[in-house]
């Protein structure tokens, strides 16, 4: 009898081998035949999984996302919020915080030009500033934002946070770790006062 095979287990092991081609090479690097090469699988096995390359990048893309996710959720504090803790955790001081950065940017390009990969952009940056606006209602640091004022201090901190972020990518000698925590703190110290 056939071992059983987790199936689940084995479509994030290759979103995580896709990740990294594309952290290192873009989404053209991530073909399902260098995956299924990277993974030591063949070409078939991966199919099985993914119709096609589009697929594969849907579910890499999703991948990171849900990674970002896990990590901003270890950051806070049981029973509050803190909001500095989850944007430090997005920083790219981590090799593996970097590469689901830069499989975010590059599902961008595709997202251009599919509108079901910028129906799954949208839902994503929708989800993270309604993330961020309730650490910011659960955060004893920012109890004077009203109700009114956390989604647009949200989006501020997202879009901080990506201009952050993309200079780190592309320029990352100007960019240590010291001097991205204390971007963050300015931009922090800026929306939450």
């Amino acid at each position: 009898m056939p071992a059983a095979i987790d199936h689940a287990a084995r479509r994030t092991a290759l979103a995580e081998v896709a990740a990294e081609l594309v952290a290192a090479g873009g989404a053209e690097a991530a073909t399902v035949r260098a995956v299924a090469a990277a993974a030591g699988f063949s070409t078939k096995a991966v199919t099985h999984y993914f119709a096609d390359k589009r697929a594969l990048m849907l579910l890499t893309y999703q991948h990171a996302a849900l990674s970002s996710q896990a990590r901003t959720d270890a950051s806070q504090p049981e029973g509050r919020g803190d909001i500095a803790a989850m944007l430090h955790a997005l920083l790219p001081t981590d090799p593996k915080v970097e590469r689901d950065w830069r499989v975010w940017f590059s599902f961008w390009g595709l997202a251009i030009a599919d509108p079901e990969f910028a129906a799954e952009q949208r839902l994503r940056v929708r989800e993270f500033v309604n993330r961020i606006a309730d650490c910011l209602a659960c955060d004893p640091a920012c109890a004077h934002l009203s109700e009114g004022a956390r989604r647009p201090a949200a989006s501020a901190l997202l879009a901080a946070l990506v201009g952050i972020v993309t200079q780190v990518i592309f320029d990352p000698e100007a960019w240590p770790a010291e001097e991205q925590a204390e971007a963050i703190e300015t931009a922090l110290r800026r929306i939450t006062g």
